[in-house]
């Protein structure tokens, strides 16, 4: 019996799918994604099945609906509780050398059982009691550098939080997209050869803070930055149409905010995604060079989008549009088609069973997605919809999105109504059609379906309890670095540590 095929799966945290070179897009070169699609098959309507990092992630890891799953907060790295069936996991069982290298933002113990190989890189993978938990931190300690980590909350008056972006203080040696490539090859080059590898390898940006370093802040003119036909829906319209506090959201969001800065923070947010390309390419080109990609099923996608200029705005966290739901996935596996793009819609979720069709893994009976292969080989058409959850402050609470190959229904709740888009019609989602007469029997059919999909929801982990943790946490020295603004050297001297 041959080896298993080796995996590759990569994943960045808020990329647009339309942020790239072999999307099309005018502005944003990524050559080493460019030519992994040319040998890949690219999947043009691609939904994640959560808007926000950690729930969204956990759908991935255990191809479960948030509805089931029940993980729907963002504080959730020291949840007590066991789970054998992510996928780290089964792959272990079934012989792969297992690795995660990167951002996680899921469950330590989910870790612990999966991987035999961590290199954390967010400090959202850390014990609030100690951020030298995280692998990363612990590197700029041991470089003299941690002073200079700025990948968390920021002082009120830090150029990033004026200005939406700013050049780093680290220099590209110690950024946290150089410390993932480097991490990643070492665990190539010192690896199992006896043993196939699962490597998930997951980039912390082009999630804010948009802050390249100084080698890489120039790579953009931000005079040549083109924004979309969709910019007017800010620019001229203000989002006329959606919910009144959606509106208020985005007009918080770009207070103060000219076009030239929206196009001096796609500059560097573009900077981000074309330097996580770089490592992405040395990590291609070394399993080029040792005759592995051959045998390796190559995985790319992100958690889930962002506006990146589509709309006039960036960001997330408003609403689930297009935008924010779709995200990039591209798949390369051994005698699979290569520079084949599909547009039969599929899920996060349906990545966990087709990744154990390849490796000849069975999947759990925990499963709920589908294999992509048949998609890829055109004996499927793809799903009849991707479904989007979500727990969100107040006022939105409890927010949940269906797209369908033509429409996008979003519902907010019976007060706060919700919001109804027809891509034929309106690509850009910029008409609403919620209370359009000629759409009512639509809205119905949709809702229902959407209800069929979310009423046995129940919560493990949810934005209350995100709040109550970080409330018992505020002052412990993870959560001051990470989100209280303040220094490696007056924390370790306060705790009596060394900070050496």
């Amino acid at each position: 019996m041959n080896q298993r095929p080796n995996i590759l799966f990569i994943m960045s945290d808020q990329h647009n799918a339309n942020s790239a070179g072999f999307a099309g897009h005018p502005n944003v070169r990524t050559p080493h994604l460019d030519a992994l699609a040319a040998q890949s098959v690219r999947f043009n309507k691609a939904y994640c099945n959560n808007p926000i990092c950690s729930p969204s992630r956990v759908c991935f890891i255990t191809e479960q609906y948030a509805h089931t799953h029940q993980i729907v907060g963002n504080n959730n790295f020291e949840l007590e509780e066991n789970n054998p069936n992510t996928l780290g996991a089964v792959l272990r069982r079934h012989g792969y050398q297992t690795a995660m290298i990167g951002k996680d933002h899921t469950v330590q113990r989910w870790d612990d059982e999966a991987y035999e190989h961590i290199r954390y890189v967010d400090l959202t993978d850390a014990s609030r009691l100690d951020p030298r938990t995280n692998h990363y931190f612990q590197y700029l300690i041991d470089h003299g550098v941690a002073d200079l980590y700025e990948d968390g909350t920021l002082p009120p008056d830090h150029e990033n939080n004026t200005r939406g972006c700013a050049i780093a203080k680290l220099p590209y040696e110690h950024t946290n997209e150089h410390y993932t490539g480097e991490e990643s090859l070492k665990f190539l080059q010192n690896r199992d050869k006896c043993r196939p590898f699962y490597l998930q390898m997951s980039f912390e940006r082009p999630h804010p803070n948009w802050m390249p370093s100084p080698e890489h802040a120039n790579l953009y003119n931000p005079d040549e930055i083109e924004l979309g036909e969709d910019a007017v829906d800010w620019w001229e319209n203000q989002w006329a149409g959606r919910p009144e506090f959606i509106q208020q959201m985005v007009a918080r969001l770009m207070k103060n905010r000219s076009q030239q800065d929206l196009k001096r923070m796609l500059a560097y947010h573009f900077a981000l995604i074309t330097v996580i390309d770089m490592e992405i390419g040395r990590v291609l080109d070394y399993l080029r060079e040792t005759g592995e990609i051959e045998n390796t099923i190559i995985v790319y996608t992100a958690d889930h989008g962002d506006f990146a200029g589509e709309h006039g705005i960036c960001n997330k966290n408003i609403g689930i549009y297009e935008s924010i739901h779709h995200i990039p996935l591209l798949l390369h596996y051994p005698g699979g088609p290569q520079g084949k793009a599909v547009d039969g819609i599929v899920e996060s979720i349906d990545l966990f069973p087709t990744l154990c069709e390849l490796a000849d893994v069975p999947a759990p009976p925990t499963c709920e997605g589908n294999s992509l292969i048949p998609v890829a080989g055109d004996t499927s058409a793809g799903k009849p919809f991707a479904l989007c959850e979500w727990d969100f402050p107040a006022p939105q609470r409890f927010v949940n999105a269906l797209r369908t190959p033509r429409f996008r229904l979003v519902y907010y709740g019976h007060e706060k109504g919700g919001e109804l888009y027809d891509h034929e019609t309106d690509p850009y989602e910029m008409r609403n059609l919620w209370d359009d007469a000629d759409y009512q029997t639509t809205r119905m059919e949709l809702t229902e379906v959407l209800f069929d999909q979310v009423n046995k929801y129940h919560r493990k982990s949810d934005f209350d309890k995100d709040s109550i943790k970080g409330a018992a946490r505020r002052l412990s020295p993870t959560a001051l670095i990470h989100k209280g603004c303040r220094k490696w050297s007056d924390i370790a001297e306060t705790a009596g540590i060394e900070s050496q």
